[in-house]
């Protein structure tokens, strides 16, 4: 595998026309975006939520107190009626039962451990979703950023057109040029300043859809700062955090086997209650008593159950290692190919730089020969043309770099 890359971006300070001088940077936009997605909160909720059910089990383990009470009257009618050896005419009962499950330590671990892994599922799922989020916010800031890279090209060739403008006019009205020519190179400047107010108008589209996925309701038209895309040093598949998500997962299915075998462990309680229980109203007051005692119970035979349901969990560990296996061999071609384009597009930038440099060269011996009238019109426009597409290409190169960092520091996670 290659080594680290390390890739500079140029940054552009040109104003930017029928912009406001303000500046966003991503940095802003990924703090908002962070705080303000519900589904961030969800997991946040859902981690915090097995602590409850931590509790819940805790509490679970102490004695449990109730109060029973029950009124049954039960009356014949010439000989007509439920059993009086059944129902004694009737039943009253007022008690107060305590009772606590023991020796259960065996049976409750594997519940404490599934309520841990589930808030380590959480709390993963909350850092993934969190790296999602920021290629996408990244990748819509580069987008809008783009446009910034537009606009201020545009914004120079039309100043550009303007100065000549002028100095065409003048050579015009001195017979050095027809006014053929003059019309034509009008044309351009008015051609280049629709397309300037459509690169503004597609900024503000496009960050406006920027601050949709952040959550963010101003309207202001900010101009955003370059963005700031780390090389960072790739990590490699083993020590890829996107693998946390299938160890929980293992974990998870491990910790269904023991949850199972704890539902056929013995299971031991004690109780006790005292109160008023009897059948005849006269005699309640000598029915004050107690009983207490212990309940057990031991699953002895339940249809082959617990073996049907360790094959699914087997069945559910089949599945879970196929999807991390492939998604080893998609990382590894992932990081590979994108390192690969990155290589090969900073190639592609270099060349198109000193294409640029070239004709920058051109448009000022453009220049000075058109204001001297020793250049036709048409020349000048069609290396102006040149000019542009080139560096238009260059603006794009420099995206797209930008964008497939972007992409690498989403998989190089």
């Amino acid at each position: 595998m290659k080594t680290r890359l390390h890739l500079l971006f140029f940054l552009f300070l040109i104003p930017v026309l029928s912009i406001r001088a303000q500046t966003g940077t991503l940095d802003f936009y990924l703090r908002q975006a962070f705080s303000n997605n519900p589904e961030l909160n969800d997991f946040r909720n859902q981690a915090r939520s097995t602590s409850v059910d931590s509790m819940k089990i805790t509490a679970n383990r102490k004695p449990q107190v109730n109060m029973l009470g029950q009124v049954l009257i039960a009356p014949t009618l010439n000989g007509f009626g439920y059993d009086n050896a059944v129902t004694n005419s009737g039943n009253y009962e007022l008690l107060m039962g305590v009772s606590q499950n023991i020796l259960n330590k065996k049976i409750l671990a594997p519940q404490f451990e599934s309520l841990n892994l589930q808030r380590q599922a959480a709390g993963n799922s909350g850092l993934t979703t969190e790296h999602e989020l920021r290629r996408n916010i990244t990748a819509q800031y580069i987008q809008t950023y783009s446009g910034i890279l537009q606009i201020d090209h545009a914004s120079a060739i039309l100043r550009l057109l303007e100065d000549e403008s002028v100095l065409l006019k003048e050579l015009k009205e001195k017979g050095m040029y027809k006014p053929f020519d003059y019309a034509a190179f009008q044309v351009t400047l008015q051609s280049q300043e629709i397309t300037l107010k459509q690169l503004e108008f597609q900024y503000k589209s496009d960050l406006y859809s920027l601050n949709i996925l952040c959550g963010i309701t101003d309207t202001a038209v900010p101009k955003i700062a370059p963005p700031a895309i780390p090389g960072n040093a790739l990590v490699g598949v083993s020590a890829s955090r996107f693998l946390a998500g299938y160890r929980i997962d293992s974990l998870q299915i491990s910790n269904r086997k023991l949850l199972t075998g704890a539902n056929y462990k013995p299971r031991l309680s004690w109780f006790a209650d005292g109160g008023i229980l009897g059948s005849q109203p006269a005699e309640l007051y000598r029915n004050f008593g107690t009983s207490f005692g212990l309940n057990f119970s031991m699953p002895i035979y339940d249809g082959k159950q617990k073996q049907l349901e360790f094959k699914k969990v087997n069945l559910a560990e089949d599945t879970r290692s196929s999807y991390e296996s492939f998604f080893k061999k998609q990382y590894q071609q992932q990081v590979n190919t994108l390192i690969d384009e990155i290589s090969e597009n900073n190639i592609l930038i270099t060349q198109t730089k000193k294409q640029l440099h070239l004709s920058e060269e051109q448009i000022q011996m453009g220049k000075s020969q058109l204001n001297i009238g020793a250049l036709p019109v048409s020349d000048f426009i069609l290396a102006i043309r040149s000019y542009n597409e080139i560096k238009t290409n260059l603006d794009q190169l420099q995206i797209k770099q930008l964008q497939l960092m972007n992409e690498l520091n989403y998989w190089n996670w």
